[in-house]
């Protein structure tokens, strides 16, 4: 739940108890934020639990700790209690840390270790480490200090004690990093795994073919696919029909690189020859076309039921027709001396980039058992990533052509991007967009964090 949210109802419910005091309104958003999580925390195991203890519980005249660059190597000497909750943490399996900052525990979520996080800290810090427990979806409990500073600081070491031995029946929390779904994409991948899975008659245009979707590229789309499977799923991908449905996205991206390179005139796609300048028209749509075939076989011999097929083969059906239409209106509106209205442009956006998004989640979800309630939120977070996607897209363009032109002509060349993005009817939001240009121009370090409020 978002910090915002989070506030709201901490909020609410202080207005309805009688509570004014600020202090304790951010106590009342800990409180909510923890039960939201107490029972996901209390079903994960405890050697899948990090312990994050404040060094400011301990005095710092009086420890003999040395440090190391994780944090505190407390001798558990007795003199404050963190020998005592390291020790008992241990015993049940946690890992534990003793430092002030969160950097190290990242680095643990990171590499796919952790799954929960019990955290002692003041609010202040509290509030700090919120945003990237909520990037993270991470199960966590806070518990904030009853005395705050940087020294002999204190904490209700029952309440701690509670929440280390918290346990439950297993919430089935699947705790699948990032980087182990870029992994198994990655794999999917390799030259010979790739051969096998999209067993393309030999041949010239295969060899085209193979080389062009093992060759460079983020594969965002497959592991969006991915990402989404292991999120509404338990299963392993082995066995199952993510790895296809991963793949045809990727086929079904790739090849409408090659046609929109064609249809765009491109020279050069990640940094080489498109695949059009390198062998020709002809044989590059020949290409293209043959992916979009591999693409939709893959989804029609998935290993799955018939049911779970034919979902899927329609969700890239009409996502591949709305992306050609969303791409026939920009040849459209290329080919005429006006500029599309905002509301033409993002409607444009909404069938041309936003499908390519649409597909890989909806068909990783599908994979992943979801329910129409499920994909229906999908999709509608799916339109507003690849409308998102495109407008960053094009502001990069115009970035780069302002690289290119130079100084004298950088100006013009942002505005004219962001005449395109901005309806003219709306001159406060465009007024702050030209303002905010001019500060890049003039003094980038005079920026604001937050675009909208411009410092005067």
């Amino acid at each position: 739940m978002p910090l915002h949210q989070l506030v709201a109802m901490a909020t609410d419910l202080a207005a309805n108890l009688g509570i004014a005091d600020a202090q304790e309104v951010k106590l009342l958003t800990v409180f909510l934020h923890n039960e939201a999580w107490r029972e996901t925390v209390a079903g994960i195991p405890f050697a899948r639990r990090l312990l994050l203890l404040p060094q400011c519980l301990r005095s710092r005249k009086d420890c003999p700790a040395d440090h190391d660059e994780f944090g505190l190597l407390c001798e558990a000497c007795g003199r404050c209690p963190l020998g005592a909750l390291q020790r008992e943490a241990t015993d049940l399996g946690y890992a534990v840390l003793i430092a002030e900052g969160s950097e190290a525990a990242a680095g643990m979520l990171r590499e796919g270790e952790l799954d929960a996080v019990l955290g002692v800290s003041c609010l202040p810090a509290l509030e700090k480490s919120f945003s990237r427990l909520a990037a993270e979806s991470l199960p966590a409990l806070a518990i904030p200090l009853l005395r705050d500073g940087c020294d002999d600081t204190d904490v209700d070491l029952v309440h701690v004690r509670e929440c280390i031995r918290l346990s439950g029946p297993p919430t089935g929390y699947p705790g699948v990093t990032v980087e182990q779904c870029r992994a198994e994409v990655s794999h999917w991948f390799a030259p010979a795994s790739l051969r096998a899975r999209l067993a393309l008659e030999p041949g010239p245009a295969a060899d085209i073919a193979l080389a062009w979707m093992g060759g460079a590229g983020k594969r965002w789309r497959p592991l969006l696919a991915t990402s989404v499977f292991h999120a509404l799923s338990d299963d392993a991908p082995s066995g199952t029909c993510i790895e296809a449905a991963a793949l045809a996205t990727e086929c079904f991206h790739k090849a409408s690189l090659i046609h929109d390179d064609i249809e765009d005139h491109d020279d050069s796609r990640y940094g080489e020859p498109t695949l059009h300048r390198q062998h020709g028209i002809p044989i590059a749509l020949n290409v293209g076309d043959l992916l979009i075939g591999a693409g939709y076989r893959l989804l029609a011999c998935a290993p799955t039921d018939d049911a779970r097929r034919l979902r899927m083969l329609a969700i890239a059906s009409d996502a591949h027709i709305r992306l050609c239409a969303g791409q026939g209106e920009e040849l459209h509106w290329r080919e005429r001396a006006e500029t599309p209205t905002l509301d033409a442009r993002l409607q444009m956006f909404a069938r041309k980039t936003s499908p390519a998004f649409e597909v890989a989640i909806l068909l990783g979800a599908v994979a992943g058992g979801a329910d129409a309630a499920t994909c229906d939120a999908l999709a509608a977070f799916s339109r507003a990533l690849g409308i998102a996607y495109q407008i960053h897209d094009d502001l990069h363009d115009a970035d780069s052509a302002m690289a290119a032109d130079g100084p004298a002509l950088r100006e013009t060349h942002r505005l004219a991007a962001l005449d395109a993005l901005t309806p003219l009817h709306n001159v406060p939001l465009k007024t702050v967009l030209t303002r905010l240009v001019a500060k890049i121009l003039a003094d980038p370090e005079s920026v604001p964090d937050d675009p909208v409020q411009p410092r005067p």
